[in-house]
Formats: C-alpha cells, structure tokens, sequence
C-alpha cells in the first residue's frame, strides 16, 4: 500500500494525540478540537501509509517570532510532521515556482509548485538515514499535494520535492 489522503479515525487521533501536536502549531488560533466543527467532516485529515504505520499531518504556517507586532506572524513556510517508526519528524517545508524545464501545460496543471525543505528535526533516526527519511517524505507530498479537503486543487496540482 502507499501513501493516501484519509480522515482519521477517533481512535487514532487520540493514540497520536493529534490535537496537542495541531495545538502546539496553533497557539493563537482556536484549539482542536473545536477548529474541527469548522470543517464539512469534523475529523483531522492526514496522508497514511497503514501498511508501514506511516503518516504525514499537516500542522499549518511557521511563525515568526521576531517581527515588528507584539505577536508571532505567520510566514509562507508551513509545518508538516511525518510520523515514521513511532518517532514524529518535524519538517519545515517552503514552497517555489517549479523550475522551468520542469513545468507542463498550465492548462493541464495550473497549479505548480515545488517543495524545499528549511528544517528537519531530527534529521534521521536509528533505523532510517536521512535519505531513507527524505525518500518517505516524497512519496507522502506527492500523495498529499494540497491535502483531503482540497480534493478540487489536487486534481489541477503537479508537485515536485527539490531535494
């Protein structure tokens, strides 16, 4: 099996306490689970890999903490957690303009973009090089593209991971 764009179960959500992990992200905003009710299915949304027990969660924008309000800003790199092996591997992704030679029709494909990675914590695990880490971190962006509940710009989505 490979990576797909699921809901989560009840059960799952609480045995990885997906709302604290969304929360941390989320400090300012309204805390899981109440954010939930917002959502046509009120249910976290994730792409899954059950065969290996894999998933990759999307946690929204990293703040920036230093900027001229009293209060965190959001910047337009957005945190992803892919959990693999029973550890949680933060990764801090920003998005780009894919480049030229890569891209394709528009009218195939009007959405475009690629992944590069600003940070990786840890950055590899006993039983799993970075490579390794980075390979499963592909395959679970290019089965997510722009995750469940944006199934319409999925279709028109071509995705590409630069590293």
């Amino acid at each position: 099996m490979s990576f797909v764009n699921a809901y989560v179960s009840e059960e799952d959500a609480k045995k990885y306490d997906l709302d604290n992990l969304w929360n941390k992200y989320n400090p300012w905003f309204i805390h899981m689970p109440e954010v939930l009710k917002s959502f046509d299915v009120h249910q976290h949304a994730w792409c899954v890999d059950k065969e290996r027990g894999y998933w990759l969660f999307y946690c929204n924008y990293a703040r920036n903490y230093e900027g001229p309000s009293d209060r965190p800003e959001p910047t337009s790199k957005e945190v992803f957690i892919l959990h693999v092996d029973g550890q949680n591997i933060e990764f801090i992704l920003d998005s780009s303009d894919l480049d030229p030679s890569e891209s394709v029709s528009t009218d195939l494909y009007p959405i475009q973009f690629a992944w590069e990675i600003v940070s990786m914590n840890p950055s590899s695990l006993p039983t799993l090089s970075k490579a390794d880490l980075l390979t499963i971190l592909k395959e679970a962006l290019t089965a997510y593209k722009r995750g469940l509940r944006n199934l319409n710009d999925n279709k028109k989505s071509l995705i590409r991971c630069n590293f």
